[in-house]
């Protein structure tokens, strides 16, 4: 969590030194939240605090952003607690990073900016290590491709600074396959 933690507060630093700034083409931004494995099912409950990124993005033209993202979610394993004929695999998490680029259609409504975003990235898989007598059991360490898609709102706080929420949906092509619903809150700065 410490590379979660530290991505969190950099972006939040960067945030608060840009806001002041003029040009409004770029913007740098951080969020944390909650995180859902919805591989087999969907669930309220199943939102759990363990999500952080960051992003710097580009405005392309009025009503598109161009955002380059990195974050980092900590997730129960796939097959943690899976009872097979001869053992019991243990609760264990992974952590999944993730590097994306994606773009961002603006919708204007007012008092607040909503979005339409979705693009393609790289995702590192990172299981826990289990004991050697089931680490054959134990989820693949693998960078892998993925894409992901959602949707945004940006409350305007000041000038230069923003107030964003997100909804992300995560498709994973790892093995196993895996999929995530990401809720998250934070600032972005333009300048």
């Amino acid at each position: 969590m410490r590379t979660g933690k530290s991505v969190l507060l950099l972006s939040l630093v960067i945030t608060a030194l840009v806001s002041t700034a003029r040009a409004q083409s770029w913007g740098v931004g951080g969020a944390a939240g909650l995180v859902n494995d919805i591989d087999e099912r969907f669930a309220l409950d199943g939102f759990k605090r363990s999500e952080v990124n960051g992003w710097i993005e580009y405005r392309m033209d009025q009503l598109s952003i161009l955002r380059l993202t990195y974050g980092s979610m900590r997730t129960r394993a796939r097959n943690a607690g899976a009872v097979l004929p001869s053992v019991t695999i243990p609760d264990y998490k992974e952590r999944v990073n993730y590097a994306t680029v994606g773009v961002s259609y603006l919708l204007w409504e007012g008092f607040y900016t909503s979005g339409l975003f979705a693009g393609i990235g790289g995702y590192h898989v990172k299981p826990d290590s289990l004991p050697p007598e089931l680490a054959a059991f134990r989820d693949r360490d693998e960078t892998v491709f993925g894409f992901h898609a959602g949707v945004d709102g940006e409350f305007r706080l000041v000038k230069h600074l923003g107030l964003v929420g997100r909804l992300t949906y995560h498709n994973i092509s790892a093995h196993p396959h895996r999929q995530f619903l990401n809720a998250d809150a934070g600032l972005v700065g333009r300048f």
